[in-house]
């Protein structure tokens, strides 16, 4: 973060003598810029795996509450065209809580482990393209752009330090299956989740961007006309482990909404506090299974995915 804030202090002095022997000249065009951001994300996503007769038999859900990201973007404008490309990485810290259930029986929820949720590694990437319209008279400095784009969202999870109660007949011994919170539960050891994540959507809709002097709002809505999803479980034991692997292609269901506030020091630099929300709803795919490798052996269950995005953006923007 140092070395971050010793560049922008840089640029910052450099573009501001710039600026001012530019004497807010205009610019040409196409006009360039480049930026870094910060940002923070807190995300919720379940997998629940469905019986052929409709009944859950686990479900598989983690709250990555504290992700923190660093990243650049780059982009260029060129009249009313923007193009954008941005990345961003997860930084490898503790991020939050794992729960494993499953049900033996559809009344009663027999087994549930809990993790500490760990990042490997992560990383987001976005390539936007827009179109700026100026709304009312020329100078309004009022836009209604349509927007485009491609993301990418990979992460890989370690759940670790895992702590399991089991109340099915297996682990018991009993006569029949008990809650996992019952007397009869057994606590186990259990060796913990790798989990791999990637999230791939084409998203299109509007913006709606207005000027106040130095101050920039603006606010967009989208839909993605389709997503894919694609993740590998793998359960860990004294082997190998067990392996599953999950495919979900959502169309016309995943949105993303987003907006923010800028303000324009001189010429050349912004800064720009930004949120988005994103969410996915219940999903329908594939479930693949295998024991000590990923065999693709086709389940008779299905697997179901839903998840949800929330985050706030710190960025400085250099415009050259």
């Amino acid at each position: 973060m140092k070395k971050y804030f010793f560049i922008i202090l840089i640029f910052f002095v450099f573009s501001s003598i710039l600026d001012a022997q530019v004497n807010n000249q205009k610019k040409t065009s196409p006009a360039f810029y480049i930026g870094l951001n910060s940002s923070y994300n807190n995300e919720k996503r379940n997998y629940y795996v469905i019986e052929t007769t409709g009944k859950t038999n686990s479900l598989l859900e983690w709250n990555a509450d504290y992700l923190f990201k660093e990243g650049i973007s780059s982009g260029i404008k060129i009249g009313n065209w923007e193009l954008n490309l941005s990345t961003q990485f997860c930084l490898p810290f503790e991020c939050g809580k794992m729960y494993d259930s499953d049900w033996y029986t559809p009344e009663i929820k027999t087994n549930l482990s809990k993790s500490n949720l760990f990042t490997d590694f992560g990383n987001d990437t976005k390539l936007s393209l827009k179109y700026n319209f100026e709304l009312a008279e020329t100078g309004s400095n009022f836009f209604i752009s349509p927007v485009i784009f491609i993301s990418n969202s990979f992460i890989k999870l370690e759940a670790k330090n895992t702590i399991g109660w089991c109340g099915d007949i297996g682990h018991t011994h009993l006569d029949q299956h008990y809650p996992w919170n019952s007397e009869y539960a057994k606590k186990v050891k259990k060796y913990g989740i790798n989990l791999s994540n990637n999230i791939t959507s084409v998203f299109c809709g509007a913006e709606l961007e207005k000027q106040f002097g130095p101050l920039i709002t603006n606010i967009g809505a989208l839909i993605s006309p389709f997503t894919y999803i694609f993740s590998i479980d793998h359960h860990l034991n004294k082997e190998e482990g067990h392996y599953y692997q999950m495919i979900q292609k959502a169309l016309f269901k995943v949105w993303d909404f987003y907006g923010g506030i800028g303000y324009s020091i001189n010429n050349h630099n912004t800064i720009l506090l930004g949120t988005d929300y994103c969410f996915c709803p219940e999903t329908p795919g594939e479930l693949y299974y295998g024991y000590y490798k990923i065999d693709h052996i086709l389940a008779d269950e299905t697997s179901k995915f839903s998840y949800s995005k929330f985050s706030l953006t710190l960025s400085w923007k250099y415009l050259f």
